[in-house]
């Protein structure tokens, strides 16, 4: 919980003065980080137009207007009358510079220890065969090109070459299954399939290709499938619809002139994860991808051209891109990773930061808790010397695992926590290098106007949990749904189309600091006041024998609503439940007191590392799951208890 925490870490001059935000502060005159935040939410466009200049982000065509709100905060649009493309800003600037295109942009590392490097010229001359491969094939500007890949170097290099073609970009998860990613390719008409024959993960054969095949059998409108062979073990071959990459791609030219794109033009697709209806599809365009993604590197994560970034991500979801964009910003290397975290030895990630001299390095906190449980007695055979950045996103962050994280470093290296989503490309809310640190803490961020406001969108009193809004239009917020405007608007402005409401419940101390308490769908009411789920798992997981949990709110006919907790235990760990829920009754009290405790053997996540008590909640009380597509680990579900009418749980696991 946010009460009673300390200051663990404040900005030093080396962090201060090398940051781009203190540099862009000098640029303007701007003292102090909260005169930079208040100036930024007077005059938004003041700040994108700055920041622009700051970062140097190039438009084909100048853009006449910032933002045009005219239709309201739902609906903005930026850079108006400008072209530009986001390959063309995060690659092709640097590989036409002679100081930058021999410079380092992508180092692949393989789960069988295989090593490939590409400089920026590399990599912009293989983005340029993928686009030539495209046009071959009649992939035209606007068409969609679903990307079906493992963490290797050829989904780098399709992705870039979809954005130089003009082509819309459909990032799928590699680890859906055939219909999720039928459901996907049928909503978005897609035209195109890049994929490969396969990965290793764990030891183990992945053959995507094969869960392809099925899929394209309700994916009527996929005319083309571009196949990287990462096993090289053969597969199966559609003739006239599948083209292996050593044939299309590698012998495409590496000469292609990127499409100049309108910054109001498409550039991807995205689908959110959720638990009920149809997935949504998220809508991206050029110039907000391209200017937000920059100043989330520059201004949040403190990209430099000598760090090495690192992040434990997948390129199915916008935290794939994200980090690839704010390196590439500032022409910095980037370093993907195909395999486990554990494999072929619990110490592998550590293996990865020494042997790459990794100075970002982000990931989520299911992950962040599986190399504590796992990995931690190896960290000290590593040196871990390089590390400057440590991030995380994608969830809640107990404390627990917050401070471990924060010891990495020997406390010297910040934690940047972060808090945003697909639907803005970016955090929303985030600490940077300007900023003191509680643990687990967030922070405000430039031309955002984040607030926290009650049910009916008043501002809440520090110290109160409440709902997070933001109040300015952002760059890289979606252009809606795909094909589905009205539910947008349903989705994120149920207080009115003056507030973006983004979903999550948030806390502001009596010092300031922001802290992020889960999602406001899985509020619970204790004792009349609203509680984040976070609240009451970060006690469960302070516990040594707790590895992660989850806590629900269910029905009950006198109190309103119980806690019910899910837990798993440390590996070898057997704690007691009584143990467990009189730590919770001693930390926050009585009101809180757990009605029900089960142990499991794992969580259903989403493949962001976000537990999904949704589904928990569905499956414990016996109710329609919905799509369950956006699990990684679907199975887990099995593990839930169902509550039966009687109010009795099944299998007895209390």
């Amino acid at each position: 919980m946010a009460r009673g925490r300390t200051v663990v870490w404040e900005p030093t001059p080396e962090y201060v003065e090398r940051s781009h935000l203190k540099r862009f502060m000098d640029r303007h005159g701007i003292r102090t980080y909260e005169e930079l935040i208040r100036r930024s939410e007077e005059d938004f466009r003041w700040f994108w137009r700055a920041f622009i200049d700051y970062a140097g982000i190039e438009f084909y065509q100048p853009f006449q207007e910032v933002c045009d709100l005219s239709r309201g905060l739902p609906w903005p649009k930026w850079f108006v009358g400008g072209s530009i493309n986001v390959a063309h800003n995060f690659l092709d600037k640097w590989a036409d510079r002679p100081e930058t295109a021999g410079r380092t942009a992508l180092v692949w590392e393989g789960e069988d220890g295989e090593v490939r490097r590409y400089t920026f010229a590399e990599l912009r001359a293989e983005a340029n065969r993928f686009a030539n491969a495209l046009r071959m094939l009649g992939i035209e500007k606007g068409d969609r090109v679903a990307i079906f890949m493992p963490m290797i170097p050829e989904t780098v290099i399709a992705l870039y070459g979809t954005y130089k073609a003009g082509a819309v970009a459909v990032p799928l998860f590699s680890g859906f299954g055939p219909e999720a990613v039928a459901l996907r390719l049928r909503d978005v008409e897609a035209r195109a399939v890049v994929t490969a024959d396969g990965f290793y993960r764990g030891g183990q054969v992945v053959p995507l290709k094969a869960t392809l095949d099925k899929a394209l059998e309700g994916a009527p409108s996929v005319r083309s499938v571009i196949i990287a062979e990462r096993l090289g073990r053969g597969a199966d071959w559609i003739a006239g619809r599948d083209h292996r990459w050593r044939d299309t791609v590698a012998q495409a030219s590496p000469a292609f002139e990127t499409v100049r794109t309108d910054a109001e033009d498409l550039c991807m697709v995205s689908y959110s994860s959720g638990t009920t209806g149809k997935p949504k599809g998220i809508v991206h365009v050029h110039g907000g991808i391209a200017v937000k993604s920059a100043e989330v590197g520059m201004f949040i994560f403190d990209s430099q051209p000598d760090d090495v970034s690192f992040m434990i991500t997948d390129f199915g979801w916008m935290m794939g891109q994200l980090p690839l964009f704010s390196a590439h910003a500032v022409a910095g290397p980037l370093v993907i990773y195909e395999g486990s975290l554990v494999y072929p030895h619990p110490g592998r990630v550590f293996e990865l930061v020494q042997k790459h001299r990794i100075s970002f390095f982000g990931a989520p906190a299911t992950a962040l808790r599986l190399l504590k449980a796992y990995a931690d007695p190896l960290r000290s055979q590593y040196d871990l010397s390089s590390l400057r950045i440590l991030a995380h996103t994608g969830e809640p962050i107990d404390e627990d695992t917050w401070r471990w994280y924060f010891s990495w470093a020997g406390g010297r290296a910040p934690v940047i926590n972060g808090s945003g989503g697909t639907e803005v490309f970016a955090e929303i809310i985030a600490s940077t290098v300007m900023q003191p640190l509680k643990p687990t803490c967030l922070g405000v961020t430039p031309a955002v106007g984040a607030r926290v406001v009650d049910e009916q969108g008043n501002p809440v009193p520090p110290g109160t949990p409440g709902y997070l809004v933001f109040t300015l239009p952002q760059p890289a917020q979606t252009r809606g749904f795909w094909k589905d405007p009205q539910r947008y608007l349903e989705t994120y402005f149920p207080l009115g189309e003056h507030l973006w409401w983004h979903g999550d419940m948030v806390v502001v101390d009596e010092d300031g600091f922001w802290f992020h308490l889960g999602r406001a769908d899985d509020v619970i009411k204790v004792a009349g006041r609203r509680t984040g789920p976070g609240e009451i798992e970060d006690v469960l997981n302070s516990h040594p024998e707790v590895l992660e949990s989850a806590v629900i709110g269910v029905p009950h006919p006198i109190k309103g609503q119980v806690l019910v907790a899910f837990v798993v235990a440390r590996p070898g760990a057997s704690p007691s439940s009584e143990e467990l829920r009189q730590h919770i009754v001693k930390t926050l009290g009585k009101p809180y007191e757990l009605a029900e405790l089960h142990f499991v053997p794992d969580l259903p996540k989403t493949r962001t590392q976000k537990v999904m008590r949704r589904l928990i909640r569905q499956r414990f009380l016996n109710e329609p799951l919905g799509d369950v597509a956006n699990l990684m680990n679907p199975q887990a579900l099995d593990f839930i208890p169902v509550r039966t009418e009687k109010g009795d749980t099944t299998p007895d696991q209390t």
